[in-house]
């Protein structure tokens, strides 16, 4: 029940406009963390984590569907960009944000975007679907090597939309085009980690 009340505040304190919310939710979380945090806190975290994995394997077998990965990806759009994250009540970076989702449906992947570039099955990019992975070199196209990632949310090859967390303009989770010229030119390729 803990672990849902924080879970709960710190969704508010991520989805609040209001600063002063934030800075009292997050003491208020903060200071959850001291009250819990005892010499047997390993063995509560690694009970949790079980419990967490096996809420996943069960959440896989009853069907969920690449409808309801990006769904939950969608939750997020706004989330801020930080660097490093992978926790929406504090934001995340690309690789992060790909993590985070696909954790939630029992799905092991990188942490960082490089390690993707041999992850998955690669798909030819008239075949993708909801889900799967668009893969993308960094801004400086004169370093090639993998540094972002996004996940699709509308299938239509080269015109396919897909959800990211992005450092640029938007700052944050937002949806792109991949006919976008600034993704055009960046893409690699696209994989699939689902099926």
């Amino acid at each position: 029940m803990r672990y849902l009340l924080l879970l709960f505040l710190s969704v508010l304190v991520s989805c609040s406009q209001n600063s002063q919310l934030r800075k009292d939710l997050n003491v208020l979380l903060d200071d959850s963390d001291i009250k819990y945090s005892t010499k047997d806190s390993a063995s509560k975290r690694t009970q949790v984590q079980e419990n967490t994995f096996n809420q996943e394997s069960e959440f896989k077998k009853k069907g969920k569907s690449r409808e309801d990965l990006v769904n939950l990806a969608r939750q997020y759009l706004g989330t801020p960009y930080v660097y490093g994250a992978a926790d929406p009540s504090v934001g995340f970076d690309c690789s992060g944000f790909i993590n985070f989702v696909y954790s939630r449906f029992g799905h092991s992947v990188p942490r960082s975007s490089k390690d993707f570039l041999n992850f998955g099955s690669e798909i030819p990019l008239h075949k993708v679907q909801k889900g799967d992975l668009l893969i993308f070199n960094g801004t400086d196209l004169n370093v090639p090597e993998v540094g972002h990632i996004g996940i699709v949310l509308k299938s239509a090859g080269k015109n396919s939309e897909f959800i990211h967390s992005s450092s640029g303009k938007a700052n944050g989770v937002t949806v792109s085009s991949l006919s976008s010229p600034h993704y055009t030119a960046r893409f690699i390729k696209a994989i699939s980690v689902i099926d």
